[in-house]
């Protein structure tokens, strides 16, 4: 079961470094769509959106890069102590 909850945890962080990749590359083309929206109003709503967006996509990024910190130290401590366990077995 340990070695699962291991997987689980590099998984994790496989998939939360794909995630912040995907969020900060979303600025690349925030505006693509600038002014395809036909009318005025709408223009200027869809650029409203994109700029608000920014803000609460960066705080998310920030959320999702400190948590995935986190579980890596998780991981990484898991990894020492089932090290440290199996040494003691095998030199016990």
């Amino acid at each position: 079961m340990a070695d699962l909850v291991v997987k689980d945890l590099k998984d994790l962080v496989s998939d939360l470094n794909e995630l912040i990749s995907q969020f900060e590359g979303a600025l690349d083309f925030q505006n693509d769509d600038k002014g395809l929206w036909g009318q005025h109003n709408a223009n200027l709503s869809m650029g409203d959106f994109a700029d608000n967006w920014t803000v609460h996509r960066d705080a998310m990024v920030k959320d999702m890069k400190s948590l995935r910190d986190k579980v890596t130290k998780i991981d990484d401590a898991w990894s020492q102590g089932e090290q440290q366990l199996m040494d003691t077995f095998q030199n016990g």
